[in-house]
């Protein structure tokens, strides 16, 4: 794979953002880091321990994003040096399940999709009913998955790990740094990040990079915030964005 003619600007949290940057410079791209979302640890709190201590009440746990992923179970570790074997685990993305693949969970994911709706689609969740579930998530988000999943009849619980925040750059930063570097391409891996993104990135500036995100709701979402360049890399992982780089 050769990205020499890619400049591009990698916007999701870090370390993630370095850790994809470093891929691109790898395979003769050029690429830079602005984070348009930062992660936050939560203190560990008696209710967090609580719903921790009782995991093997849970038929099925959904973990919603590779920081959920990472920060979930290093907590869960602390009290559950071997998991619960009945429990069935699911992961929001490829990305999220390879994560939990580090503390030797197999999760199952869509493969057609790194969203909550495309989770839901998968026959595991046809019929829920009476089931208990943890969602193991960051603290607020689109509050889909725990709506339909009560709907369809499931008892759910969350298991908050994380806060996010938009991080605190000055008014023309990020202009000035896609314009020192002639930047071709802006890397969006959520609907968080791209909104913030809008926030440092005048509407009048929109049409001039191709944004490449991971799924075709936050594809719909920047074409609505005034970006005409939008590829969909149908994924969110490192692999998904490199292949759809090259296809640029």
């Amino acid at each position: 794979m050769n990205l020499s003619h890619i400049r591009a600007l990698v916007t999701r949290p870090e370390p993630q953002a370095q850790a994809l940057a470093d891929s691109i410079i790898k395979a003769s791209g050029n690429a830079w880091t602005m984070p348009m979302l930062h992660i936050k640890a939560l203190p560990e709190t008696q209710t967090m321990r609580d719903c921790v201590l009782s995991l093997e009440q849970f038929d099925k746990i959904i973990v919603t994003s590779r920081p959920a992923a990472n920060l979930g179970l290093e907590l869960i570790e602390q009290y559950w040096p071997q998991l619960p074997i009945h429990c069935q685990w699911f992961a929001i993305g490829g990305s999220t399940a390879a994560e939990l693949e580090h503390y030797n969970i197999k999760a199952a994911f869509s493969d057609v999709g790194v969203d909550s709706e495309a989770l839901l689609n998968l026959d595991a969740f046809s019929h829920i009913q009476n089931e208990k579930i943890l969602i193991i998530k960051g603290v607020d988000g689109r509050g889909l998955l725990e709506e339909h999943l009560h709907q369809a009849g499931a008892i759910t619980q969350t298991l908050d790990v994380y806060q996010r925040a938009c991080p605190q750059y000055e008014d023309d930063e990020l202009v000035k740094k896609l314009e020192s570097h002639s930047i071709n391409v802006i890397l969006c891996g959520s609907g968080e990040t791209l909104s913030n993104l809008g926030r440092y990135l005048p509407t009048s500036r929109r049409t001039g990079f191709q944004l490449l995100v991971p799924s075709e709701r936050v594809a719909q979402q920047a074409r609505d915030l005034g970006f005409q360049q939008v590829l969909n890399a149908c994924g969110a992982s490192n692999d998904a964005m490199l292949q759809a780089l090259a296809q640029i």
